[in-house]
């Protein structure tokens, strides 16, 4: 039965997710010929700037929600859990508002947007509350909504000749309808909050210090690539980044609803381990020949694809991609085994792995500093190889340590 639930959800939110991913892609072609790379640039720098806040910030709550076995799940528990998550918030938005004071010439949408990505921060970890039911289409149909909806205004608004501060105003839109849509249907749950002084910090620190340094390397690691770009190259450098990353990452997003939602609550609900490996490795053997031809397509014909799409003032993009077809081939695959090592309290080596990624950060430095190639290509080789070894390193640990199961 569980089984049968996570197929159908798997095959709602994979769908919505590629909906999403074909009309972002449609209004973002319709952007990059009104907007300069700039100013995407500058978007990007300050969305990388409060996301490593919240990421450093969160305690990455709806893992503990998601796993909590039913029996241990009152309404004590909730509370608690409910709790937490409004008081990252809150925190997470005085810091990021502390940080952002100290940038130049910031305005009110770039203050804004501390808020906008406060109330999804929230919204994210509450709706783990929700998960829990599996109501994977509701999800979907609502997830996809707002990104449409966001998206078609954001591209009106541009065709009409607006185009100062669009990407706050889209981002703030689709946080609106995500949370009025939930909040509608349920979706958005509330419960008794309990001070902070009795919450029993020290236990849940322990309980998610491993779920906590993953999910900060992990959300800060293409952040803090962009904040280095800028900085060496940029806001315009790191403009044209921006859009080669979010095209290296069409794969993962549209395979998120897979290989993370689906996958972590099909691994924490299997119980056997032997059954939980074999689930996984098959996972892995279906994704990997069609992300691999995507890669070599990616590194062939994205010099020429992206500029004809784009305009030939983007070309620089098309370059930064073709050097990313590790990110388009691997990132979706290592996501499958961080889900897996989440569910199966396998923490220690997928932090391991992590620290492999970053290793790749630090290679892409080396490679500019020596001179071997420019800031932009650097971290573009240097992502491939971060997300190529973090894969690979995690998979043969794994396989070693489960060898005689």
């Amino acid at each position: 039965m569980i089984l049968r639930k996570l197929e159908i959800g798997a095959g709602f939110l994979t769908f919505g997710q590629i909906v999403q991913a074909i009309v972002a892609f449609g209004a973002n072609l319709v952007l990059v010929r009104h907007l300069l790379p700039e100013e995407f640039g500058r978007f990007a720098l300050i969305l990388s700037s409060i996301t490593i806040v919240f990421s450093f910030i969160t305690l990455n709550v709806k893992t503990l929600i998601l796993r909590t076995t039913k029996n241990t799940f009152g309404q004590d528990k909730k509370s608690i859990y409910f709790s937490i998550i409004s008081y990252e918030t809150i925190f997470g938005c005085v810091i990021a508002t502390i940080w952002l004071l100290n940038f130049d010439t910031i305005g009110a949408w770039e203050l804004s947007l501390i808020f906008i990505l406060a109330v999804r921060h929230w919204l994210n970890a509450n709706l783990g509350f929700y998960e829990r039911e599996m109501p994977f289409k509701n999800i979907a149909v609502i997830e996809t909504s707002g990104v449409i909806f966001g998206h078609l205004v954001t591209v009106l608004l541009v065709l009409k000749g607006y185009s100062k501060d669009l990407l706050y105003m889209r981002e703030a839109i689709i946080t609106g309808v995500m949370i009025a849509m939930f909040g509608l249907t349920g979706g958005v749950r509330f419960f008794r909050m309990v001070s902070p002084w009795k919450v029993q910090w020290k236990n849940i620190f322990f309980e998610v210090k491993p779920l906590w340094l993953d999910t900060f390397l992990e959300n800060s690691f293409n952040r803090i690539v962009i904040v280095l770009i800028a900085f060496y190259g940029g806001e315009r450098l790191a403009g044209f980044f921006f859009q080669a990353q979010r095209l290296a990452a069409l794969p993962l997003q549209c395979l998120t609803p897979l290989v993370s939602r689906v996958a972590a609550v099909w691994f924490g609900a299997t119980e056997e381990r032997t059954l939980r490996k074999e689930g996984r490795n098959r996972l892995l053997l279906f994704l990997a020949m069609p992300l691999g031809l995507l890669g070599i397509m990616c590194f062939y014909l994205s010099e020429n694809l992206v500029p004809w799409l784009f305009g030939y003032d983007w070309a620089k993009s098309g370059h930064f991609l073709s050097l990313m077809f590790g990110v388009v081939v691997f990132s979706s695959l290592f996501e499958v085994l961080k889900s897996y090592c989440w569910q199966s309290r396998q923490m220690r080596w997928l932090l391991v792995s992590r620290i492999t990624q970053y290793f790749g950060m630090g290679l892409s430095l080396a490679f500019f500093y020596v001179g071997i190639f420019n800031v932009g290509e650097a971290f573009c080789i240097g992502q491939s190889l971060a997300f190529c070894a973090s894969f690979l390193s995690l998979l043969i640990i794994l396989e070693r340590v489960e060898r005689n199961w």
